[in-house]
């Protein structure tokens, strides 16, 4: 990072230089033409223009400096600034001094395309942060020191115009002296402010308000000062204080605004700055200028963050795509508002008085807190964990936003060498010299040569596999290296050459695969493919790392972008590719996967049991004789669904929310398994539940919190057995007395949920039979029975609920069921029949 920031010192030595100039030349224009006797009307039309020209600069500067480059614009568009401000001395002409604005306006903008795509093109997605940060202090910097400029000579003199004028031809000189080149600069198209509107009115609504407040409050302040007298060096502090606290107000409003809802953020914003910018009148006219100063300060500052906060209110409605040409069309709209908000109320200000500056600000602010009120009443907030960070912008009529670091990056494309610029043109007419000539440069220096090879695999006509097997026979040492340069030269052919590369060193080839798969994601499952087919044993290895890039790629997605979002199938899909390529490892790869991208759970069990399905069946079919004919078919069934067992026991501790629909997904597919799943399923959230209690006991504090969350994680496991339960049922009716019996074994305390449920299922499948014949009757009675007898005789402890939960579905099979219960135990049949109708009287 420093010595990028070294390697760019020149440049911003030149925006603080630029800076000095504008900020004297904010505060002397308005203050120079008060002194003339020019209207305020006026003032405020010629002070707009200067936004007229910028507006026009953001859309057309960047074809300009694609044209005659960076620093031909930078030294230009200088070099007509201090014309612009030396003609000032001119003459006092409001028409001339107008169109003098917008020449400037125009140049400013160009300045700023040229300055920060030049930033942009230098930082990494690491440092761009950093050096937005950097660049962010040099303009404030410059600024608020241009503010005390004032006192070196008289305004009404035009001795600030020239030295606001050295100060532009002086700003020229560090970038002029360096030996940096300008990077290539792309244009891209703008996003429809309708289109944008569309998507975030709030957005689009408080950056149009905030170009017209913050041009209007920043352009007049020196004209409102010169209506309570405020002159000299206390003119520079006030225009200092406005400047500081729009700086400074940045870092509290953006840790707010990334912690709580954005847009309840800007409603207290608004409203705080409405009744600061009324109080702000009355302290001017009492002469309090300590308090007046500072109140100043915090109301600029407040405004110069609703800039900001409209961009990041945007961006979270955007898809990352989106962005760059929504962020154009940003810019406009600040544009459009900065132009008007300075003629609009100096209109207000010539009708009623300069004090009208700060309640024509109160007034625009309050409509916008309307608005926003009602936005909130009418859209849902976003999470404040997927809110987009805020970025500070101390310019907000920026040129380019690739500095902004929530913006997709895009690594730059590296400037060729001399020796590879000659490749290329020798391979569009001679491509076997260009090989040989790359061949040559690999041998004596191999670094070299692999960035030749893989310029030369660019130009049309060229037979880059023919080249590749060259420059593997030129460095072999180098094979890994050459092969990446050139798929990302070529990635048409990544397939064809990684493929080639297994053949030579199979070992070899799981790192590049991994590679190319991470920079181009379309890849991946051909190079996840050719790995493991050169190297089996690898499947596990290859599905780690690729389940971890998904699931990190996934954790980035932002909400706008998640309709999209192909992190699934995408897992889904490597799975089974991999699996199929190495069947032994299929259960690994699919856990891996599953831990990684829970959701893919259910659909990997699906795939993976398709397969098995099949497979099961063809091997019982030759093994059907042998099993029939052998005493031990209980033990050939338990291996058959072993590793079906397995599958769900592992995946679902890998995927515990899934857990119950994997399980599902297993029977659905071998229903003969029912009864081991159950109890793998069973034990599974057993252990999950435990897991959660212990570590929710480890974080209590108090009893009460202990017993509390015990019972919620029983009432939670039961839930989950009796879901199980009517699950299954469905699936298989005949079952669910028997499943039900499993369920009680592995958890007693169920027994009165399952038996409740078992009986509603009961009795639900004699009414859809529809008759009042008595045999149908007493068979629900004799199954209800069966059910207590069965239950009672797995969960002892839990016979009376059960009987109870039984006769709540069932209550004609109340003698049957006191009478099997109490079997053998005459001496309590009275407290059964007692405790059962003391339940019933109370239900």
């Amino acid at each position: 990072m420093r010595k990028t920031l070294l390697s760019l010192i020149a440049l911003f030595s030149s925006c603080i230089i630029l800076y000095l100039g504008v900020g004297l030349m904010n505060i002397l224009v308005p203050s120079r033409m008060g002194l003339e006797g020019i209207s305020t009307d006026t003032i405020g039309l010629v002070l707009s223009m200067y936004f007229v020209g910028m507006f026009a600069g953001a859309i057309y500067s960047k074809q300009l400096v694609k044209r005659v480059g960076h620093i031909r614009v930078f030294a230009g568009c200088l070099a007509i600034e201090a014309i612009c401000i030396l003609s000032f001395t001119l003459e006092t002409n409001a028409i001339l001094w107008g169109v003098l604005r917008v020449v400037l306006g125009f140049s400013h903008a160009s300045l700023l395309t040229a300055m920060e795509s030049w930033l942009s093109d230098t930082a990494t997605e690491e440092t761009r942060g950093k050096m937005l940060a950097v660049y962010n202090a040099c303009i404030m910097t410059g600024l608020f020191c241009g503010q005390f400029l004032m006192g070196v000579a008289d305004p009404s003199e035009s001795t600030l115009f020239v030295l606001v004028g050295i100060l532009f031809c002086l700003a020229t000189l560090p970038v002029l002296f360096s030996s940096s080149k300008g990077p290539i600069i792309e244009t891209v198209a703008p996003m429809s402010i309708i289109s944008l509107f569309r998507i975030s009115p709030l957005g689009v609504v408080t950056c149009l308000a905030s170009g017209a407040v913050y041009s209007a409050l920043f352009n007049l302040l020196p004209v409102f000062a010169a209506e309570y007298h405020i002159t000299g060096f206390q003119l520079s502090l006030f225009m200092g204080c406005a400047i500081l606290g729009a700086f400074m107000l940045q870092f509290p409003v953006g840790m707010l605004s990334d912690r709580l809802d954005r847009r309840s953020v800007l409603l207290g914003l608004l409203l705080v700055s409405s009744l600061l910018a009324i109080a702000i009148v009355p302290l001017a006219a009492m002469e309090m200028r300590l308090a007046l100063f500072i109140i100043c300060g915090v109301t600029s500052g407040i405004v110069a963050c609703y800039y900001p906060l409209s961009v990041a209110e945007a961006f979270d409605k955007l898809k990352k795509t989106e962005m760059v040409s929504a962020m154009g069309s940003m810019i406009l709209a600040f544009g459009l508002g900065g132009a008007i908000g300075p003629y609009t109320a100096s209109l207000v200000m010539e009708a009623y008085g300069s004090a009208s500056l700060f309640y024509c600000i109160a007034l625009t602010q309050t409509l916008l807190a309307v608005f926003t009120l009602y936005r909130m009443t009418v859209r849902k907030a976003l999470p404040v964990a997927d809110q987009e960070d805020f970025v500070m912008q101390s310019e907000a009529l920026s040129t380019t936003v690739h500095l902004d670091p929530r913006m997709e990056y895009s690594e730059p494309e590296a400037k060729l060498s001399s020796e590879a610029e000659l490749a290329m043109l020798i391979a569009e007419s001679d491509p076997a010299a260009a090989v040989r000539m790359a061949q040559a440069l690999t041998m004596k220096n191999p670094e070299k040569g692999t960035e030749v090879a893989a310029a030369v695999a660019k130009v049309p006509g060229i037979d880059v596999i023919r080249l590749y097997e060259v420059m593997k026979e030129a460095a072999p040492d180098q094979i890994l290296d050459i092969t990446q340069a050139i798929v990302k030269a070529k990635p048409e052919l990544a397939a064809d050459l990684v493929a080639r590369l297994a053949e030579w060193y199979p070992q070899q080839v799981i790192p590049v695969a991994i590679e190319v798969g991470r920079v181009f994601p379309d890849k991946r499952i051909e190079m996840a493919r050719i790995a493991v087919d050169s190297a089996p044993e690898s499947a596990t290895q290859v599905a780690e790392y690729y389940a971890r890039l998904i699931a990190e790629e996934r954790e980035s997605i932002r909400p706008a972008d998640r309709e999209d979002d192909t992190s699934e199938s995408d897992a889904l899909n490597m799975a089974t590719e991999l699996w199929e390529a190495n069947p032994d490892q299929a259960l690994d790869i699919a856990v891996t996967m599953a831990e990684s991208v829970p959701e893919t759970a259910v659909a990997m069990t699906e795939e993976y049991m398709a397969g098995y399905e099949a497979e099961s069946t063809n091997d019982s079919a030759e093994t059907s004789t042998e099993s029939s004919a052998s005493d031990s078919s209980d033990d050939a069934d338990e291996s058959e669904y072993q590793d079906a067992i397995e599958w769900v026991s592992r995946i679902s501790e890998a995927a515990p929310e899934q857990a119950m629909d994997v399980a599902a997904t297993v029977v659905e597919a071998v229903p003969e398994s029912m009864y081991e799943v159950t109890e793998e399923y069973l034990s599974a959230i057993e252990e999950d539940d435990e897991k959660a209690t212990d570590d929710a006991e480890g974080s209590a504090t108090l009893p009460d919190d202990e017993s509390d969350t015990e019972e919620d994680h029983e009432e939670e496991e039961h839930q989950k057995a009796i879901e199980w339960l009517t699950r299954m049922s469905e699936l298989s009716p005949e079952t669910s007395l028997n499943l039900a019996v499993k369920i009680v074994e592995a958890v007693p305390e169920s027994a009165q949920y399952v038996a409740a449920e078992v009986a509603r299922l009961l009795h639900e499948s004699y009414q859809e039979e529809d008759t009042s014949v008595s045999d149908d009757s007493s068979s629900e009675v004799d199954d209800a029975v069966e059910l207590v007898n069965r239950l009672s005789e797995v969960a002892p402890e839990n016979a009376e609920e059960v009987a109870v939960a039984v006769l709540e579905t069932i209550p004609e099979a109340a003698s049957d069921v006191v009478d099997a219960i109490s079997s053998g135990d005459e001496s309590r049949e009275g407290e059964w029949v007692n405790s059962i109708d003391k339940h019933n009287d109370n239900a």
